[in-house]
């Protein structure tokens, strides 16, 4: 298993608000059994949009980044099969896919996402049109370097475990790759919906569990509670037009 860390340069907050949350509030209309932030979401309606935008005016940057946490977190399954269809177009098949994916608020406003339980199938990855086309690339005077990788390539479909795992790994954090990487998941979060810029991302054996399971959101219960009393108090000063 791999994880994929994307780092964020730009956040248009109020483009995530204007896509997302309507999405969410009808999410949380059409639920049979919702909880109590569903039936708080469904109740503001067309009002909520508009309350949050006008709420993001007064918020701290830090504040910002948990919002958007808080919607990654109610869209994750969109994101993930958004990142994997791309994932999908950039290799040429589904060998790699997401298992997780969320937003992270980093310490010192800054704001990241992490594609977690990245299940590769690294043989297959090898020998993937991505890596075929950036070997043809390297240009005639490196001749020695085209066939030297040309053979690692080959070689490396009939490694196994941890030698197999370990050249996948350089591949995937090569310069060439890790930019197409960029623009391909750079295109899965904007058409699901979250207008950020993408600057570089990490690819890295996966260690450690770092988002809760079982669907839980990455957020504290207490930000969600403080952000929902504020979006009621923007609610009803719009309907009394202050």
């Amino acid at each position: 298993m791999l994880n994929l860390q994307l780092d964020v340069a730009r956040v248009d907050y109020r483009g995530c608000v204007e896509v997302l949350l309507p999405q969410l509030v009808e999410h949380c209309a059409a639920k049979s059994a919702p909880n109590e932030t569903d039936r708080f979401l469904a109740g503001l309606g067309a009002e909520a949009v508009p309350a949050a935008c006008a709420l993001l005016e007064e918020m701290s940057a830090d504040d910002k980044d948990r919002m958007v946490v808080w919607l990654v977190s109610a869209h994750e399954e969109r994101m993930r099969d958004s990142a994997n269809r791309h994932l999908a177009e950039l290799f040429g098949a589904s060998i790699v896919r997401v298992g997780r994916f969320a937003a992270l608020d980093r310490p010192g406003s800054r704001l990241a996402q992490l594609a977690e339980q990245v299940d590769a199938d690294y043989s297959a990855l090898l020998r993937s049109p991505l890596v075929n086309d950036g070997i043809e690339r390297i240009g005639s005077e490196y001749a020695i370097l085209k066939s030297a990788a040309k053979l690692a390539v080959q070689m490396g479909t009939h490694l196994s475990g941890e030698s197999l795992e370990k050249q996948a790994l350089l591949l995937l954090n090569s310069t060439r790759v890790r930019q197409r990487l960029v623009d391909a998941l750079q295109g899965a979060v904007r058409q699901a919906g979250l207008d950020v810029e993408l600057e570089n991302v990490t690819v890295e054996r996966s260690t450690a569990v770092l988002l809760p399971q079982g669907g839980t959101a990455p957020i504290p219960g207490s930000f969600e509670e403080r952000m929902m009393r504020r979006l009621a108090e923007r609610a009803a000063a719009l309907r009394n037009g202050r």
